[in-house]
């Protein structure tokens, strides 16, 4: 990677801090319009992982060229041929949950949720096949995803399906969340399985927190 694409990609200089991550990158008050154009050629970079990575800061901040290269990144299934975001304890690929963070990012740059759903519907219906770490989870929290509590259960019962125990679990905060009924739906499912994995017990009890 030459220099001039790593400090597209990850230089930030705001009040007064400088420095070198994506992330900050992404939340950036202050966006450079001549940025933004060279970050739009950087999506059609040989390397994947540069074009996903410029796809990942555009996406957060609400540029449409992000969102194209996102309908190319799920209709090619470019998380198939490569791991953009290995994660470093279980060795799964963490991309859609990674997406999701820049797809929260956005709605704080002038995105409606309720543009966002198409992505999100996509997102839990790859929950049960795909790793998700906690992003995901957020998004259905902090921005209102009532529409969404068929797929969210869906999503539930699919992780579920696939043994993904402490994934299932993540959900059960969110859709008690949205459907205090389904506490008691869940409960029992939930605590026979912190046996298998202890962490379980945090969900359910921030389950608890929503009734």
């Amino acid at each position: 990677m030459n220099n001039e694409i790593h400090k597209l990609l990850y230089h930030y200089h705001e009040e007064g801090q400088e420095g070198h991550d994506l992330n900050e990158v992404q939340l950036l008050e202050k966006i450079d319009s001549d940025r933004v154009e060279k970050l739009k050629l950087l999506l059609h970079n040989d390397d994947q992982y540069i074009a996903y990575q410029a796809m990942l800061i555009l996406l957060a901040w609400s540029i449409p060229e992000g969102f194209e290269q996102l309908d190319r990144f799920i209709t090619e299934k470019w998380d198939e041929k490569e791991n953009f975001e290995p994660h470093r304890i279980y060795n799964e690929d963490n991309v859609y949950d990674v997406i999701s963070n820049a797809l929260y990012i956005a709605t704080l740059n002038g995105k409606n949720e309720q543009e966002l759903y198409p992505y999100i519907k996509q997102f839990l219906n790859l929950y049960g096949d795909n790793f998700f770490e906690s992003n995901l989870k957020n998004f259905l929290l902090k921005k209102n995803c009532r529409p969404l509590l068929k797929e969210i259960e869906q999503a539930i019962e699919s992780a579920l399906n696939n043994k993904r125990y402490y994934q299932a679990s993540q959900l059960f905060p969110v859709i008690v969340y949205y459907d205090k009924s389904t506490f008691h739906t869940y409960l029992d499912i939930f605590s026979d399985l912190i046996s298998l994995d202890n962490r379980i017990a945090e969900n359910i009890e921030e389950a608890k927190k929503s009734i």
